[in-house]
């Protein structure tokens, strides 16, 4: 029967069918036997039971089995509207004969050794890449937090296992802070490509050579050759360059503007700062003048500037190197570009600055890595976009107690995994006009 076409509402549906619909029990020999609910508990427990006679798939041969016995279990399932609501219902064991021995039966509302329904573990991803920390989701279902780790845990592990690798040709390395002290992780990350998002594809403990040679291990247990990297872009860290030559020697190397225009910016601030000892009045309140982007100064900087430039000092003439370089990068044509950087290493050598001589020694020893930037433009920024989301992360959770809730949050937010749960929240799209 249809919706009546006075009022346009549906028949009723028996309360307990509603249930089992939402339980995804169709086909199966489970049914909704009772629904109660606990006022002073503010409780909805669901009873599910099957008929006697039910076979059940046997976990190991796939043969309908009969009951051998059962066990009473209960799971969480989403709220109730503002009530925790349960399912309980026996799950039987099956005798698969001679062999197959007596086993468990799979339930179709929830994983195996889960407490949660698989709605309800869907709902915890949900809440923790919408921005809550752990502590927040768990206090909002009203959880322990260890018991929901142990969620996000399982299902990152298992969705950062399949992800697809095959036509990954070009990545980024590049390292992040876990907490104070010399306690880093090494980010492997590819930028957007052929319909791809940027995404986290591995995060190491440790930034030395040995993070490289475990993401080459784990392209290795995802069924892809090492060899069909192509790009990395990287920093100038002699571990990472080690690393990558003993992993990925077939790839080309490149050290992005970023990271060549920060080594420069770094020695000018030496420069600064040694120079300000001895001309404090000259050199007062100047970093930021200098470091600045020309786009984000003040009118004051911008004066500032200018008046450290036209001086003696050898922090301006520094800035008149770093300003030169910054302009050179950009030159679209890489054949200019390479030629204007071996002039501009040679200017740099003969300014008897010692910070900016031992930069330009720096870039002459990088010198194949910067060329290969200047040819294919090959960079770093979505890896430090990646950067910000993850140091976002960290401060919101006030820090993590292992590496591996750190590298699980790190892939939730950050890797675009593809779960295999049911959508907690269906939605429907329409066109707007």
């Amino acid at each position: 029967m249809g919706p009546s076409r006075a009022t346009g509402i549906l028949p009723r549906m028996d309360q307990k069918n509603v249930f089992a619909v939402a339980l995804g029990l169709a086909g199966t020999p489970w049914k909704v036997v009772d629904i109660s609910f606990d006022k002073e508990l503010k409780r909805l427990d669901i009873t599910l039971d099957y008929p006697p006679g039910s076979l059940f798939p046997h976990p190991s041969t796939g043969r309908p089995s009969p009951t051998y016995d059962s066990s009473e279990r209960s799971w969480r399932h989403l709220n109730f509207f503002q009530f925790e609501c349960y399912v309980k219902a026996h799950i039987p064991r099956v005798d698969g004969g001679p062999g197959a021995g007596v086993h468990q039966v799979a339930v179709p509302w929830s994983r195996p050794q889960s407490g949660f329904t698989l709605l309800m573990e869907s709902m915890l991803l949900v809440l923790a890449q919408s921005g809550m920390t752990v502590a927040e989701a768990a206090r909002v279902i009203g959880e322990h937090p260890q018991r929901v780790w142990n969620v996000l845990l399982h299902h990152v592990d298992r969705a950062h296992g399949r992800m697809d690798l095959e036509k990954v040709r070009v990545v980024s390395v590049d390292e992040v802070c876990r907490k104070r002290g010399h306690n880093y992780l090494t980010i492997v990350s590819e930028p957007k490509q052929e319909g791809r998002p940027t995404r986290v594809l591995l995060a190491v403990e440790g930034r030395d050579s040995k993070a490289l040679k475990e993401f080459a291990d784990h392209l290795r247990r995802q069924g892809v050759s090492p060899e069909q990297i192509q790009t990395i872009c990287s920093d100038m860290s002699p571990a990472y360059i080690k690393g990558i030559s003993e992993e990925f020697g077939g790839a080309m190397l490149v050290f992005d503007y970023f990271h060549v225009v920060q080594l420069v910016s770094h020695a000018l601030d030496e420069v600064r700062r040694r120079e300000r000892r001895a001309f404090p009045d000259e050199l007062k309140k100047v970093r930021w003048a200098l470091l600045k982007g020309e786009d984000k100064l003040t009118e004051a900087e911008r004066e500032t500037r200018r008046r450290v430039c036209r001086g003696k000092l050898q922090t301006g003439k520094a800035f008149n190197h770093l300003d030169a370089l910054r302009e050179l990068m950009r030159e679209p044509d890489a054949a200019v570009a390479e030629k204007e950087l071996k002039w501009w290493c040679g200017w740099v050598s003969r300014s008897r600055i010692p910070e900016m001589v031992k930069v330009s020694r720096t870039i002459r020893k990088h010198w194949d890595g910067i060329i290969a930037y200047l040819k294919t433009r090959a960079n770093n920024g979505a890896a430090e976009a990646l950067n910000g989301i993850i140091q976002t992360v960290k401060r919101k959770s006030r820090g993590f107690r292992t590496v591996r809730y750190f590298t699980a949050m790190i892939y939730l937010v950050a890797s675009h995994l593809e779960f295999d749960l049911p959508d907690p929240l269906p939605s429907t799209h329409t066109k707007s006009h």
